[in-house]
């Protein structure tokens, strides 16, 4: 079917359209799915493929903006152009998040574990997690749904989030309870969604979304 958005699809262009702005409104795929009448299956195909384009997205704003920073991805088979089987994420599932240029961006923390967060519980770091942490404004267990502040050295007391850093977060953990979760195949895609829409929480996503998929048809993700 003829759709500029994603050559070859199965979709009409008119009923992708009608499902990028239920995408937008933030419904679960089912919601979506039983609105359109489309499968869910393939409502999922392509929220996957439309969330793969904003995190290419987000990645190229963050490495214009700081040239010098490698990319943060954890490569799973939902990574942009990545094929390869999921990796496992280490549980609990550590965030960090910073701001540039008055976006929030978020990366996983690799590298962390439960002694980091009683760490920062207990308000004593560790000098190896506090050198980890020192470049983020929060820190979020994915797992417990919670935001940790950042304390700039191990001695130091800790530094209140912004206000900024507290409603990116805010939007994160109500979208978790949404999905009941996340599991290591898909939590790197939702976050740069939760990074999009806070980014443009004062815009209308959906002419945006029309924008970046045009001069970025999903049909040139790489498979």
């Amino acid at each position: 079917m003829k759709n500029k958005y994603s050559k070859g699809a199965h979709l009409s262009e008119r009923k992708f359209r009608e499902l990028l702005s239920l995408f937008a409104e933030d419904l679960t795929a089912t919601q979506i799915a039983d609105i359109s009448a489309v499968s869910r299956v393939t409502v999922n195909s392509y929220l996957k493929k439309i969330r793969q384009r904003i995190a290419l997205h987000n990645e190229s704003l963050l490495q214009r903006s700081m040239p010098h920073r490698a990319s943060a991805l954890i490569l799973t088979s939902d990574s942009p152009g990545d094929t390869s089987p999921p990796l496992p994420l280490r549980k609990p599932v550590i965030v960090g998040i910073f701001k540039v240029d008055e976006r929030v961006h978020t990366e996983i923390i690799s590298d962390a574990g439960p002694a980091l967060l009683q760490g920062l519980g207990k308000g004593r770091l560790h000098p190896d997690h506090a050198a980890l942490v020192e470049e983020f404004e929060g820190i979020a267990d994915l797992s417990q749904y919670r935001l940790y502040n950042v304390r700039k050295g191990f001695t130091a007391p800790a530094v209140q989030a912004s206000e900024g850093i507290e409603a990116f977060w805010g939007l994160t953990r109500h979208r978790l309870v949404k999905f009941k979760g996340l599991n290591s195949g898909t939590v790197y895609l939702h976050l740069r969604e939760c990074e999009f829409r806070y980014n443009h929480r004062e815009d209308d996503l959906f002419p945006i979304l029309l924008t970046l998929l045009k001069d970025h048809p999903l049909h040139l993700l790489t498979a």
